[in-house]
């Protein structure tokens, strides 16, 4: 399509929309679309459903505009458009959900075609760029829901393990997003829980996915959180090892061990501290349901064979066949 022809038909869609004929608009487009696919033209149709969704979104037709959306990604899978190598498509795919509100309902529908196409590259768990999108919307649907959509405490843990989810498959920049909402989590419930249990499912995760990078970043955000609420610690140093002792949080100083030792994962040595520290703390581990996971820990970093090791083998995959499939 040549850019004189783009423009005659986006100027015959912005008529329809000005004139309220906001169904009729995106039937029109959508038809439009249809023939440009048949021909194979992909980048005209990608161009079409582009600008339509843009303008369908700024008229606040957003039902109308995810549709557009979801037919472009479609396109994209059809015409063989990468995640990795397009990156300027998948930046305009971006763009357009971030115009959607955080309520929409078709978001979760998106996200799973989304994942889906950017699974194509051989990326195990999809596009982390992707992630963060949905992840940052989901979230700020979390947060600012009053009830209206959110009405029981079942429907916001089904919306928070989705929100997670995107969250640790998402970008360096979904790490803050994800550590103040557990650390807001704890914060309404810190008379009777150990702030360490709120950090530990962010540690765990990121130490399941074997990104140590964000393990890392994790742990400092939450402990940065920490401090300046809970003055009662002592720094204990020893060599080039700093941890912040909690007397009141046995969690807590236990997580900051834990991260120590699989940061060293190649040391053969580490194996042996580990399972000393898994000893020590058993019990506390047991009286919030963590054991098993911290026995796969063992399992994937150092072959330990601890109890049930297998019992979380495969979590992020089974989640992410519930939820992405």
């Amino acid at each position: 399509m040549t850019d004189a022809k783009l423009s005659r038909t986006l100027q015959r869609f912005q008529s329809k929309i000005d004139s309220g004929s906001f169904y009729e608009a995106h039937q029109t487009l959508r038809t439009i679309t249809n023939r440009y696919v048949k021909a194979k033209q992909y980048k005209e149709a990608i161009d079409l459903l582009y600008q339509g969704s843009s303008i369908l979104s700024k008229n606040k037709e957003f039902a109308s505009s995810s549709d557009l959306i979801s037919y472009l990604i479609q396109v994209y899978q059809e015409s063989g458009v990468s995640a990795q190598k397009d990156k300027d498509l998948k930046l305009k795919l971006i763009e357009l959900i971030s115009h959607l509100p955080d309520s929409d309902p078709s978001l979760n529908d998106l996200a799973k075609q989304s994942v889906n196409w950017s699974q194509a590259d051989g990326d195990k768990f999809g596009d982390v760029e992707l992630h963060h999108i949905f992840g940052t919307k989901n979230l700020n649907f979390l947060k600012n829901d009053n009830g209206e959509n959110i009405k029981t405490e079942d429907d916001r843990q089904k919306v928070f393990a989705i929100t997670e989810l995107h969250l640790l498959l998402g970008t360096y920049e979904s790490v803050p997003l994800y550590i103040n909402y557990l650390y807001d989590w704890y914060k309404q419930n810190s008379e009777d829980m150990d702030a360490g249990l709120f950090l530990s499912r962010a540690i765990i995760n990121y130490a399941y996915l074997k990104n140590i990078k964000f393990v890392n970043e994790a742990k400092d955000l939450y402990l940065n959180l920490l401090t300046k609420d809970n003055h009662k610690f002592e720094k204990i140093k020893e060599d080039d090892t700093e941890i912040l002792y909690f007397e009141q949080f046995p969690l807590i100083n236990y997580i900051q061990l834990l991260v120590i030792t699989i940061s060293k994962e190649n040391d053969s040595a580490n194996g042996q501290k580990f399972l000393k520290l898994y000893n020590h703390y058993k019990p506390t581990l047991s009286s919030y349901d963590l054991t098993p996971s911290v026995e796969y820990l063992g399992k994937v970093y150092f072959n330990l064979n601890l109890g049930n090791s297998g019992g979380s083998q495969n979590m992020l995959a089974n989640l992410m066949g519930g939820l992405f499939k």
